[in-house]
């Protein structure tokens, strides 16, 4: 069993004591935030959509065990995911940032997840919008200006101690990358490895990571293997212009297929105007890049795509 503490200084509440409505919006946000921090790692995108078929609810367990006096310190006890996490979640898609995975807790994932956000680390793969916003979202925990909140593991981990105006550059942080859009790809699956859910697709402007959604099941793309495929999905954007797609169905290419193999970018709403103009000309994409996203119904373009 792993203990950490949440020291509170500053605090308009009596030392030693919490509010309960404040405890329980600080639970909540403190699951979510650890909960988003290990989907990355298992999957490559902190949250999506639909139901989990992955239970991470004793995996992301936390107890308080009991509330010291001087400031306001909460004590926390939580297991190691070796003991919690069963085998098959940490191969599903990242194994370089699995590896420590078994000597991680939701606790330690917090504080990581915060210092990527605000000291700007090697590892900013490891956050995404999605993740961030929970993270801009913590402040709401904050009862003033001046409180610190500080959170440790008795010495054996650098703590994290954190402020009212960080959330500042978390803020920034979160505005810079685009909202996750909806993609048509046309590529060549070109790898299936550590499991069936990562993908590699190999598209006219190079390699596109891609991992299965949880209604696409890992036998649907095996018969695709070395095949030109077009995919369907959601691409979701991290810091520094990288990108993962979220794979929402796959299928044989049809006619005009391959307009659509590009890459998801990073661009300003002015930058896709600028090669949205330079795009257009005779052909079908150049019809449907003006257009989408916008009225267009999604299935719409679909039926376009095989004309």
């Amino acid at each position: 069993m792993m203990k950490y503490e949440i020291k509170i200084d500053k605090g308009p509440e009596a030392k030693g004591t919490i509010d309960l409505q404040r405890l329980g919006a600080l639970a909540e946000s403190f699951r979510k935030i650890a909960e988003g921090a290990l989907q990355i790692r298992l999957r490559g995108v902190s949250f999506t959509k639909g139901k989990k078929k992955l239970s991470l609810y004793d995996a992301l367990k936390v107890s308080i065990s009991g509330i010291k006096g001087g400031s306001t310190i909460l004590c926390l006890d939580t297991e190691q995911f070796g003991k919690t996490l069963e085998p098959y979640q940490t191969d599903i898609f990242r194994q370089e940032a699995q590896q420590a995975l078994p000597g991680e807790t939701p606790v330690s994932l917090f504080i990581s997840t915060f210092k990527l956000a605000l000291d700007g680390g090697k590892d900013q793969e490891l956050l995404d919008k999605q993740l961030l916003k929970q993270l801009k979202q913590f402040k709401s925990v904050f009862l003033n200006d001046d409180e610190i909140l500080t959170i440790s593991n008795q010495g054996s981990i650098p703590e994290l101690i954190l402020k009212k105006e960080d959330f500042n550059k978390i803020k920034v942080l979160e505005e810079e990358i685009p909202d996750s859009e909806p993609i048509i790809l046309n590529g060549i699956v070109d790898e299936l490895k550590y499991s069936k859910l990562k993908v590699k697709i190999q598209t006219a402007e190079g390699i596109v990571d891609g991992f299965l959604s949880e209604n696409l099941s890992s036998e649907k793309i095996a018969q695709y293997w070395g095949k030109e495929v077009t995919i369907t999905g959601t691409a979701h954007f991290k810091p520094g212009g990288k990108s993962v797609i979220e794979i929402n169905n796959i299928f044989e290419p049809g006619k005009g297929d391959s307009y659509f193999s590009r890459k998801p970018k990073t661009e300003t709403v002015e930058q896709q105007l600028q090669r949205q103009i330079r795009e257009k000309g005779g052909n079908r994409f150049s019809e449907i890049v003006g257009k989408w996203p916008g009225d267009e119904d999604f299935e719409d373009l679909l039926k376009m795509l095989t004309k």
